[in-house]
């Protein structure tokens, strides 16, 4: 590491007077050894005309290089010391420093550690956060668009860019653009909205005006904004519908709309109302609803039969609550018979508000109509009536396809044919035969509310915040906020105590190790379990076959060993008492205490 060109000992012979060197050679001598000696590995003179290249962790030596690890890579243990270059580690130590607390500072730690190239399999996290419930953490979103039609080639770069109605002002920022075909060939493209301020709202953009976009890269263009299907304000409620129930739309002008019921009002059971009273019941006998819908609790008592037990009078007790479908009638007895009772209401499952599910295209007023489903309440069907078959009344002569048909309850939606049925009346199935008698009829009415926007049920954009069984609640230790957890093949005590040091405020140090392919070379499902100290998570398999009653079988899917008495405590335990295994469970977790 010499450079002869920086020892004074080289240069002593030109810088000592002549005469001196003439007069006193033994004295030059002297002084050329003395900085000879000076200049020696280890010397004084040596770290001083060296200190460059000392400072150069490239270029020092082994005992500067030991220093400079034990001043920057203190934190390090020994294993990585031993495995990496030093020197290397010394140049690349401020960027791990700079990301300490970040996944880049664990990936970096555990690269040295396992010897691997970035190519190769990384070090995995999990945010318990994510898997976490809060309450009210939904996203929700109450999506507005408008339409045009015959959109430009590059209408999807329209995202994130600025839309105007000229004639309307209004205003707002274009979130997204679906673009897609009906089945005319009309080409559209759906523009969702964001709005823009509190004065220039959607809701002010007119079917029919020009509007002007100012994409991204400030570049502007042009459009018509077509016509949409309308708002629906309901006008009479109806009864005993359900949600979901598709509601038609007819138009000479438009196409592609869909409306469907969205919410069904609650209510209670006003009476019971006797059909047929049957034969052999008593007073006193209890009358309650029965189904697995929506809405409970209406009971009451029979207080009048006749002589052959027919029931001439019910009283209701209590009205129940939440109905929102019809429900059976039922009549705790031991020797009645035949008995048809039906709930009375004025409020259940009326339609309180509609959806409209696609807003299609072109549509006008003055020529589109609503038609609402007929509901009819049913008794006495002898055979069940199919989806999509034709039924008949025997004395209206009104015909209509059925849309759903609930056997439980006997209420069924129908779209009408032609004429009106009536309350009394039989009507008969033409593909089976199958008949029953009209109860009770309901029939919805709406009507159309003008504009071009398409305004959208709110929903949720996601599960946060839902109970679900892959969420959990909040406990301010694994499953909070700023827990992370890591996921290695590596066991936890060859690496817990130096991965401390990463986060600059320390860890509790949850951990996950796959040991699957480890041990128990098996292809079916296995199991979590905590580690003795709670923060460290195992994951592993059972053997192929399991002992049961002196003999060996497979094992089943489901079946996980028990453990009785058996220290599992860690990965060597379990590899010791494999072949101690007790009976057999079926379940899916072990908990060690």
């Amino acid at each position: 590491m010499k450079d002869s060109s920086k020892l004074i000992s080289s240069q002593i012979l030109k810088d000592i007077p002549q005469f001196i060197r003439m007069e006193y050679p033994n004295f030059v001598a002297f002084i050329i050894k003395y900085y000879e000696y000076m200049e020696k590995q280890g010397a004084p003179y040596h770290f001083i005309a060296n200190a460059l290249n000392f400072s150069d962790v490239d270029r020092t030596s082994l005992e500067f290089l030991e220093i400079f690890g034990k001043n920057f890579l203190a934190p390090l243990p020994d294993i990585i010391y031993d495995q990496n270059n030093i020197a290397t580690m010394v140049k690349y130590i401020e960027q791990y420093y700079s990301a300490r607390g970040s996944e880049k500072s664990f990936q970096f730690l555990f690269r040295l550690f396992e010897q691997k190239e970035e190519d190769q399999t990384e070090l995995e996290f999990y945010y318990p956060s994510s898997d976490m419930l809060r309450v009210s953490d939904g996203k929700w979103v109450n999506e507005k668009s408008i339409k045009i039609i015959d959109p430009p080639e590059d209408v999807v770069g329209w995202e994130g860019g600025q839309i105007t109605g000229q004639t309307s002002g209004a205003l707002g920022i274009i979130d997204e653009v679906r673009v897609y075909e009906y089945v005319s060939g009309i080409n559209v493209a759906e523009i969702f909205i964001m709005e823009f301020d509190v004065i220039h709202t959607a809701e002010k953009f007119q079917c029919g005006e020009t509007v002007t976009v100012i994409r991204m890269d400030e570049t502007e263009t042009t459009a018509v904004l077509a016509k949409v299907f309308f708002q629906v304000n309901i006008t009479n409620k109806g009864k005993f519908y359900k949600k979901n129930q598709r509601i038609k739309v007819t138009s000479e002008s438009g196409e592609g709309a869909r409306v469907v019921v969205d919410y069904v009002g609650k209510g209670t059971v006003d009476d019971f109302e006797i059909v047929y009273g049957g034969i052999g019941y008593r007073i006193g006998e209890r009358v309650y609803t029965e189904g697995d819908d929506f809405g409970s609790g209406a009971y009451g008592t029979v207080t009048a039969v006749d002589g052959f037990g027919a029931i001439t009078e019910v009283d209701i007790i209590f009205g129940g609550h939440d109905y929102r479908h019809n429900k059976v009638v039922v009549v705790d007895t031991s020797e009645g018979r035949d008995a048809v009772l039906m709930i009375v209401s004025d409020d259940i499952g009326m339609i309180e508000t509609v959806e409209v599910r696609d807003f299609g295209i072109n549509y006008d007023m003055i020529d589109t109509t609503l038609e609402f489903n007929t509901v009819m309440r049913v008794y006495n069907s002898d055979i069940d009536i199919d989806i999509g078959e034709l039924i008949t009344g025997n004395t209206s002569g009104s015909t209509a396809i059925v849309e759903y048909w609930d056997r439980q309850t006997d209420t069924i939606s129908v779209e009408m044919i032609s004429g009106e049925f009536e309350v009394g009346e039989m009507f008969v199935g033409d593909r089976w035969g199958g008949t029953a008698e009209i109860y009770e009829i309901n029939v919805a009415e709406g009507e159309l509310v003008g504009g071009c926007l398409c305004e959208y049920n709110g929903r949720y954009i996601n599960m946060d915040g839902h109970i679900s069984s892959l969420k959990y609640i909040q406990d301010s230790y694994f499953y909070q906020m700023f827990s992370y957890m890591i996921k290695t093949d590596r066991d936890k005590s060859e690496w817990v105590n130096y991965v401390k040091h990463v986060h600059p405020a320390g860890t509790i140090g949850f951990s996950y190790r796959d040991t699957v392919n480890n041990y128990f070379n098996e292809s079916y499902g296995g199991f979590i379990c905590p580690h003795l100290d709670t923060t460290e998570f195992y994951k592993f398999r059972w053997s192929f076959e399991q002992y049961h009653g002196g003999h060996t079988r497979p094992a089943g899917n489901t079946q996980i060993k028990q453990y009785a008495g058996i220290p599992i405590d860690d990965i060597d335990h379990i590899n010791n008492n494999v072949d101690f295994k007790t009976g057999y469970a079926f379940g899916s977790e072990i908990t060690i205490s």
